[in-house]
């Protein structure tokens, strides 16, 4: 077993004889851990007495554990590192059940290497051991070169046309201070939710639009898209209050008299939102609220609640004060490991993937119900928002869930705007949520000066441009460049620049030193 575990350190993550690669893998907590793990199994070896259980139970679930963290490098395609780990352990009580999709994302490799383990663990002589260890190397190389191969030939980009419906892409400005709804979904890119439509809105009409968020992660979109300022030097919300008191909701409250509200189907007491958003808002409901109201009418779950909470969150909003409002709601369904509140739905407890197409379709049932509730209960023109917080990875260039990925699976979301009376559609070509606070603040200013001011990062507007940098939470393992017709993703772990199209297709690595240097130099400047 001593040898299998030191195999397993040295080769299992990489097949690509890159030293970047290996160095990246192979950090402060990877190598003190597997050192730990190999004093650890030498004393068990040592002690072991035959038909001894207790001591063969310990090196079995030491050998489980070790897999286990391996496993999540290769899984979520990022080095572990202590920040990791003290998140983890800190939010146990909401990222438990992600472990079973983790366990579910196990390749055949996984599996081999794991019961192979188990296998040596109960060998009782050393020829046994060592004919078993070498064809156990042999079978785990030759799986790991098969998978290496059949990635590398998946990734055969082709332009494709599509002939899609388009929305109305330039709008000046916003006329008589409707009320705003913005609906941010959880996890749901803009590629997921165009094959789908609802009863008001045909998402079709996204398929030849871009909008993109700097960093997928929950509490840091959010963050984004209240204040325009991206944070990527900081896994955590850094928070003063001047960045509070510049917030979209602050300023639509002073500058417009909107009355400003929140429901959050997830908690806000989570990575310091329960310091930002009650200061923010004029009201919060988040999931701790609605579960003490509403608790016994709607399924509550380690990361959320059944969504169709919403509707009754809603009708909590008294609009006797003829003043407009601006409501963010932000859902929670799609966040993995996903919810159906159908008990009776036949996708439950099949694929993640199933399992999330399920939960994307109740989602857009709950959308349906916020239009249909508030085209009959305001008389006054409200203007709904619709995006996400950040995309969701299925596979995709070998990443599930969200953080680690800059692709477009995990960044390119859903953007519209659907004035409910009138059933007009806006979206933009391109936009970044960044730029999202300025341009709402642009559509309803009618001062000429501070309308021009907040034009410049206007998405509404026929001649922009977007200029965004990206980069993966808590992780340092992707950094990604967006400007004008093109996107560059820098892959920390080899050391490789790409330079693709907007679609993500079109991938050119960029060898040239210079240019290289002088990309990353933009990369560097936006990050810090």
């Amino acid at each position: 077993m001593f040898f299998l575990y030191l195999f397993l350190y040295c080769f299992y993550e990489s097949f690509s004889f890159s030293t970047g690669v290996w160095n990246y893998f192979h950090g402060i907590l990877i190598t003190t851990f597997t050192i730990f793990v190999l004093v650890l199994e030498l004393f068990l070896k040592h002690k072991q007495k035959k038909n001894d259980y207790i001591n063969t139970s310990f090196r079995l679930a030491l050998w489980t554990l070790y897999i286990i963290v391996i496993g999540y490098q290769e899984v979520y395609q990022t080095a572990l590192t202590f920040d990791i780990v003290i998140y983890f352990f800190k939010h146990l009580s909401l990222l438990y059940a992600d472990f079973f999709s983790f366990i579910y994302q196990w390749k055949l490799k996984q599996w081999v290497v794991l019961g192979f383990g188990f296998y040596l663990v109960f060998c009782n002589t050393r020829k046994q051991i060592l004919i078993s260890l070498l064809f156990g190397i042999l079978l785990i190389l030759s799986i790991s070169f098969y998978s290496e191969w059949k990635v590398s030939n998946a990734h055969q980009y082709k332009m494709v046309s599509h002939q899609v419906k388009r929305g109305k892409t330039v709008l000046e400005s916003v006329s008589g201070k409707p009320n705003f709804v913005f609906v941010l979904l959880e996890g749901v890119s803009r590629k997921q939710l165009s094959s789908l439509q609802s009863r008001y809105i045909d998402f079709s009409i996204l398929g030849g639009s871009h909008f993109w968020i700097p960093m997928p992660h929950t509490s840091k979109s959010l963050f984004t898209w209240m204040t325009g300022e991206s944070q990527l030097n900081h896994s955590r919300l850094q928070l003063d209050d001047s960045l509070m008191n510049l917030s979209l909701p602050i300023q639509l409250q002073k500058r417009h008299n909107y009355r400003t509200f929140m429901i959050y189907t997830q908690s806000i007491y989570f990575e310091g939102m329960d310091r930002f958003f009650p200061n923010i808002f004029q009201s919060v409901f988040d999931k701790t609220y609605l579960e003490k109201q509403f608790g016994s009418l709607y399924s509550s779950f380690s990361w959320g609640m059944d969504d169709h909470v919403v509707l009754s969150a809603l009708k909590q909003i008294n609009d006797t004060n003829n003043l407009p409002l601006f409501v963010l709601i932000g859902l929670s369904q799609t966040h993995s490991p996903y919810f159906v509140s159908n008990e009776s739905n036949n996708h439950q407890w099949k694929s993640p993937l199933l399992r999330y197409e399920a939960s994307l379709k109740e989602e857009i049932e709950v959308l349906d119900s916020i239009i249909t509730y508030w085209k009959e209960n305001s008389n006054r023109e409200t203007v709904l928002i619709l995006s996400a917080d950040h995309g969701e990875s299925f596979g995709e260039e070998g990443a599930h869930a969200h953080n680690y990925s800059l692709y477009n699976q995990e960044t390119d979301v859903p953007f519209l705007l659907y004035f409910i009376k009138s059933g007009q559609v806006y979206q933009p070509k391109q936009g970044t949520s960044v730029d999202f606070k300025e341009t709402m603040l642009s559509l309803l200013d009618t001062n000429n000066i501070q309308k021009e001011y907040h034009q410049k990062s206007n998405f509404f507007r026929s001649n922009y441009e977007p200029n965004l940098v990206l980069k993966t939470w808590n992780s340092e393992i992707q950094k990604s460049l967006i400007t004008k017709d093109k996107k560059y993703i820098y892959h920390s772990d080899r050391d490789q620049l790409l330079q693709m199209d907007l679609m993500d297709g079109n991938r050119n690595s960029i060898t040239d030193v210079r240019v290289k240097q002088k990309i990353m130099n933009q990369i560097y400047s936006g990050i810090r």
